[in-house]
């Protein structure tokens, strides 16, 4: 650190300036004293000649700048307690003790180790943005800092960060990584806040260049330092955080923006999507051993694992759908059964190999047929099996109404198993009209003796 020129004037000077500030903080503001100090004859002509001798003294213990500066910290702390440190007695106070001991105003950036030589700065010629970050008190990650980056119209060229590192674990070395300038303050109730203060004014002289200062603290007792950063004609921005959300104050318009910290995962496209659904599918299938999946349990399954419920994702391709509508028009992936109201079922479209092998004419038949083969050895799979087959035999055959032998026909040509034999399988006994009736997505009706069967709403 640079010796002070002038020792004793600059010791005098800035004794008389300590004295003042205090005599003034008894008139008008005495509780900012301490107990003790409120009993002390601070407007006494011959207690301020032996105050300032004996603070003289004291001060000329003091080789560098930066310690006496430290040092008049330190002994206005004897006197004062910490309102004064967030006032603006304080930033005067040091705004005139920095015209003694830094006229061309060095940062005073100490390490951990209170050693090392003085740090030289890069002169920077264009306009810039400077952060100064209560470490304490805030916690300023990649996150945030892209977040005011962006909000900033120059670039922000310069971030410190105070604190006592000792007291915050590996923080110093991750915001040293990131390119922070670390400022140690001593233990204590508002160390952090006195140091940022204290640092404000140097920064208009010391770099004439910067334009803007993002104060990152959730503690209003920041108001003196953006005070005097205003006064200097820097746009301030205050930065305080709740939880995941940053709230930014704009100093010159008065503006305050909240941003989200929460980064929504990329929505994949629609053929990802689509093949992502059939691997929840196929493994709630291989774990429960059941061929149709509960469509509740397909979107709790999709948002634990991509962090996107189903509907922002439907929403997002096809504007306006239903996630059930999704599922009902992807009929070359997906088939869909209701059971009610609110029951939804979703199985995969895929023809059985062993299906194929047993019989032949399934290679044959056409693509709205052979997406009806489903598993028929549960209730639930014969409903929609049987379903299915009659919405198919509609639309090829452009009736309405189907006979319901030749429904059972179709199923045997499907299954090679009657219906019937596959209804005794189930204990749901041999009579097939009874059965259709109980389907709720089928209408059963009977002409003479003849039953014909049609597709109801699904």
């Amino acid at each position: 650190m640079t010796a002070i020129d002038n020792d004793d004037l600059v010791i005098e000077a800035i004794s008389n300036y300590i004295y003042q500030t205090i005599s003034h903080v008894d008139r008008h503001r005495r509780g900012w004293l301490n107990d003790k100090s409120r009993d002390f004859s601070w407007q006494s002509k011959d207690f301020q000649v032996n105050f300032t001798a004996k603070l003289t003294k004291i001060l000329s213990l003091s080789k560098e700048k930066d310690g006496l500066v430290s040092h008049v910290i330190d002994i206005l702390n004897l006197f004062l307690s910490p309102p004064f440190f967030v006032s603006v007695d304080f930033v005067n106070l040091l705004t005139k003790i920095r015209k003694y001991t830094h006229p061309a105003l060095e940062i005073e950036a100490k390490q951990l180790n209170n050693s090392s030589a003085p740090k030289t700065y890069e002169i920077l010629d264009e306009y810039f943005a400077i952060l100064l970050l209560d470490a304490e008190n805030l916690t300023v990650d990649d996150r945030v800092e892209k977040i005011l980056t962006n909000i900033c119209q120059y670039p922000l060229k310069l971030k410190f960060a105070f604190a006592n590192w000792r007291s915050l674990g590996k923080k110093d070395g991750e915001l040293h990584n990131r390119g922070y300038e670390l400022i140690h303050v001593p233990p204590g109730k508002n160390s952090a806040d006195k140091k940022m203060i204290s640092f404000g004014p140097s920064i208009s002289i010391n770099y004439p260049q910067a334009k803007e200062v993002f104060v990152c603290s959730s503690d209003g007792d920041l108001n003196p330092l953006c005070t005097q950063l205003e006064t200097d004609n820097l746009t301030v921005y205050r930065v305080s955080r709740r939880e995941e959300q940053i709230r930014v104050s704009n100093s010159k318009t008065g503006e305050h923006k909240t941003y989200s910290l929460i980064v929504m995962p990329e929505i994949p496209p629609l053929e990802d999507f689509i093949n992502l659904l059939k691997d929840i599918i196929r493994s709630e299938q291989k774990r429960t051993g059941k061929n149709w999946i509960n469509l509740a349990t397909i979107s709790s399954l999709f948002k634990v694992k991509y962090n996107l419920p189903l509907s922002q994702i439907v929403a997002y391709h096809l504007p306006g759908q239903k996630v059930k509508n999704f599922f009902h028009n992807l009929k070359n992936s997906f088939v869909v059964h209701q059971l009610g109201d609110t029951k939804i079922y979703i199985t995969l479209f895929e023809l059985d190999d062993r299906q194929q092998a047993k019989n032949p004419e399934l290679k044959s038949i056409t693509h709205t047929q052979v997406r009806q083969i489903v598993d028929i050895q549960t209730y639930l799979g014969l409903e929609t099996a049987l379903f299915r087959i009659v919405q198919s035999l509609s639309i090829m055959s452009d009736r309405e109404e189907i006979p319901i032998n030749e429904v059972a026909i179709q199923f045997q040509k499907l299954y090679t198993i009657s219906i019937t034999k596959a209804m005794r399988r189930l204990n749901l006994g041999s009579k097939f009209p009874k059965f259709l009736q109980s389907h709720s997505s089928l209408k059963l009706k009977k002409v003479d003796n003849s039953y014909s069967v049609s597709v109801g709403q699904e």
